[in-house]
């Protein structure tokens, strides 16, 4: 193997973070399945760096590493397919190899490279025994199938691996949509209103309304930052409820509040319709939650049209829809809008992260929200909470 192919071989070993760590039971399994299949006193999950070769599983030997110039493993990677090696006191290559001639005195070696999803062969599933024998066909297919089962189980390490690094990418980008982004448009959004208020001299229309735009588009910018925030944080599991006893008609109103004079605006109104009695959660994401669903109800109900809110409860649970007249979402995308940054045909001008943060809240309660078309047209979405609330205080994700 050429040096350049080499330092990429052990890059990729590297990059799994398997070097050094503790022993895991989704790769000891397999070293004593191996050791019971085979019969014999030794079998390894072995990977090969640039010096060494380091067991990450390690059955019949008190070493965790041995040096690589005494290494049967790194012969074996070398090829396509198993090695095996009879007697090695009988083979020119490891006759005087220190672990023949010396402890653990290995005669027999057959070790399968294991390859990353990649293609690098990083090491290999092998089995040793201290007397001459041999696998055969059936148990050289035996040991190329356990050596697949590692395999996998390295394609898992990668997955959680690259999930991990996605999720820092993630969390660098939402650190900066909060250190470097949100703050500085918080003061533009400021001196914007400031400057369309008229407190520093009255504007001619047209500058007026270029401010007025300036202004509603950093207010977008603003809510949007927030909820990718509160996004990542439900799905990295850092924030927790703040449980206590909700008025369930309070939460409502405030919620309502919210939202009634953006949708006056639109001439749209606000009807409310039954009582729900109290239930144990967090009042702030409550009404976190119906204002999502209240604002997402008004910017699609047509002009002269009302938004309905309606209440009830069974003791065990408190459920409230949100109905309005608009256009409806179509009946494939009714699971799917719930997804982060899916939006339906008629769109609420967010970003669609909306009703994902609210699925995450609704189901850190314990609850359920759905969405359905409405008897006679435009949508429901309604909420079930469970009036004894969560057992414990949980993460929202």
């Amino acid at each position: 193997m050429n040096g350049d192919a080499e330092l990429a071989r052990v890059a990729a070993l590297r990059a799994l973070d398997l070097l050094d760590t503790p022993s895991e039971e989704r790769f000891d399994r397999i070293t004593r399945l191996a050791q019971h299949t085979f019969g014999v006193p030794i079998a390894l999950v072995s990977l090969v760096e640039l010096d060494r070769q380091w067991f990450k599983s390690c059955v019949g030997l008190d070493e965790r590493e041995s040096p690589r110039s005494a290494s049967f493993c790194a012969r074996a990677i070398e090829r396509d397919d198993l090695m095996e090696i009879p007697d090695a006191r009988l083979d020119p290559r490891f006759a005087d190899n220190p672990m023949v001639t010396g402890p653990p005195g290995i005669r027999f070696y057959a070790g399968q490279p294991v390859s990353t999803p990649s293609g690098q062969k990083v090491g290999t599933l092998c089995v040793i025994d201290r007397e001459p024998r041999q696998l055969g066909a059936a148990g050289r297919d035996r040991l190329r199938d356990l050596a697949h089962w590692v395999e996998l189980e390295v394609a898992v390490v990668q997955a959680r691996r690259d999930a991990r690094r996605a999720r820092e990418v993630r969390e660098e980008f939402v650190s900066l949509v909060s250190h470097e982004l949100r703050t500085p448009l918080t003061s533009i959004h400021g001196s914007l209103e400031l400057v369309g208020s008229g407190r520093f001299g009255e504007l001619d229309e047209r500058a007026a309304r270029l401010v007025a735009i300036a202004a509603k588009n950093t207010d977008r910018l603003i809510r949007l930052s927030n909820d990718v925030l509160d996004l990542t944080r439900l799905q990295g599991g850092r924030l927790h409820l703040r449980l206590s006893d909700v008025d369930i008609a309070a939460v409502l109103e405030s919620a309502v509040d919210s939202v009634e004079g953006a949708a006056e605006r639109m001439g749209v109104r606000i009807e409310r319709a039954g009582e729900a009695g109290p239930v144990r959660g967090d009042a702030d994401r409550l009404v976190q939650v119906f204002t999502n669903l209240l604002a997402n109800a008004a910017a699609v109900a047509p002009e002269g049209t009302a938004i309905t809110v309606g209440a009830r409860d069974d003791q065990a649970w408190a459920e409230v829809s949100v109905r309005d007249r608009g256009p409806g979402v179509p009946a494939a995308d009714l699971d799917r809008i719930f997804e982060p940054f899916v939006q339906a045909d008629a769109p609420t001008g967010g970003a669609g992260l909306g009703l994902a943060i609210t699925r995450g809240i609704v189901h850190a309660h314990g609850g359920t929200v759905r969405a359905s078309r409405a008897e006679g047209g435009g949508s429901a979405f309604t909420v079930r909470l469970p009036t004894a609330g969560p057992d414990v205080e949980r993460a929202w994700w």
